[in-house]
């Protein structure tokens, strides 16, 4: 019995300790596969869906898709839709879908020993086929359209949707975010609409004369208008220093208006735009409170030279000098900024005067009268004011000013 219990005694003791060793590798195997479970319920539909989740954002065909719901020129036919208006963040990302197709092709191992201008020709064909395809219903000049400007070692590339165009500028800098690069690569663009929320932008590329360390530049002249009414027009100059991702830069930014038919009387346009050579001639208009209708009266010149690495500010001429000074004086009076208004008159007391008294409304007219009142004078009615203006070392300045 003894004996016997004793055995059943170490039986008893041993089977627990068997027992537990069984059970511990049942309760690792149960809870490597518990947690295996756990992952994949909550990574469903993968183990790793964060990285191979599709990209939710459109792609070009899928844009184009969306633009064919709108007409094809927000100011065409039909009339009247004002959600026609409002599809600049659809043609902007379409743009951002072209721009990675250029650069991808560019880049194509297989497409290296082709000129760049045919690789990026290549990509910009298929866009245009497919805009072909989905845009059917529209005009030609209204689907997706593009130009290249080879200006070595870039590519300039000019596109369109729409009534909507833009630039994307494309080259091989010598480093990207600080390492070595060999790869093209978008180096920036340009496009006038997110700044004046215009509903036709039209664009046109031109070379510009590089300097003495050869710099690669070009201008980019928009042309802004609504459905009705002057149009606006505004000239982007960029030069690459071939460097880095971020090195082109804009030399010129100037912006202006052209009334409707850029004929009023008095007030002839000047200038001619030019853009071949060292010096390059930008005209413009501008409004301001001599304007006696919905057009532009005081429009200049801007002359610039390129000849050497830095590019600098030559000249400006006024189609009407004599009146210059008193739109400016007018202008900076109604902001009360006293020493602006002092640069255009010839003495302190006109200055402030004017600061005190002008209000916005008290110079809206219909008619504007000159009278030469001696040699280098005039006096100028305008609404319910009377300037006199001479002309001093050269320059007008406003002499004095009475208020009715």
């Amino acid at each position: 019995m003894d004996l016997g219990g004793g055995v059943r005694l170490r039986k008893t003791a041993q089977v627990p300790l068997f027992a537990l060793l069984l059970v511990s590798r049942r309760f690792v195997v149960c809870a490597i596969l518990a947690l295996l479970l756990f992952v994949l319920t909550i990574a469903k539909p993968g183990l790793c869906a964060p990285a191979q989740e599709p990209d939710s954002r459109p792609n070009f065909r899928q844009l184009l898709q969306k633009l064919a719901d709108y007409s094809p020129d927000p100011c065409g036919p039909p009339y009247g839709r004002e959600e026609d208006w409002h599809s600049g963040d659809a043609e902007l990302r379409l743009f951002d879908q072209a721009q990675q197709a250029i650069t991808q092709q560019l880049n194509a191992s297989a497409e290296g020993s082709r000129p760049p201008r045919d690789r990026a020709e290549d990509a910009l064909k298929k866009l245009e086929a497919t805009s072909a395809e989905i845009n059917a219903a529209w005009p030609e000049e209204n689907r997706f359209r593009y130009q290249i400007v080879d200006l070595s070692p870039v590519l300039v590339v000019k596109m369109g949707i729409r009534t909507h165009e833009t630039f994307f500028v494309f080259g091989i800098p010598e480093e990207d975010s600080g390492k070595a690069n060999q790869l093209w690569r978008d180096l920036g663009s340009g496009d006038a609409s997110a700044e004046h929320g215009v509903l036709q932008l039209s664009l046109e590329v031109y070379p510009l004369h590089r300097g003495p360390s050869g710099k690669m530049r070009f201008l980019a002249r928009f042309g802004l208008s609504g459905c009705a009414g002057p149009t606006g027009v505004e000239y982007d100059a960029r030069e690459w220093n071939g460097e880095s991702v971020g090195g082109l830069e804009q030399i010129i930014k100037q912006a202006g208006s052209f009334g409707l038919d850029g004929n009023v009387p008095g007030f002839p346009q000047i200038g001619k735009f030019r853009t071949e050579g060292s010096l390059i001639t930008l005209p413009y208009c501008w409004y301001s409170s001599i304007d006696t209708w919905d057009n532009p009266s005081l429009c200049t010149v801007d002359t610039y030279d390129l000849s050497g690495d830095n590019v600098k500010f030559r000249s400006r001429v006024y189609n009407r000098p004599d009146l210059v000074p008193i739109a400016k004086a007018i202008d900076y009076a109604e902001k009360r900024d006293y020493h602006a208004v002092l640069g255009y008159c010839a003495s302190s007391e006109v200055a402030r005067g004017l600061v005190r008294d002008i209000t916005p409304d008290v110079f809206f007219t219909e008619d504007i009268r000159v009278m030469p009142t001696g040699n280098g004078k005039e006096r100028v009615k305008l609404g319910y004011g009377t300037f006199d203006v001479e002309k001093r070392a050269g320059h007008w300045v406003v002499v004095a000013f009475k208020l009715e």
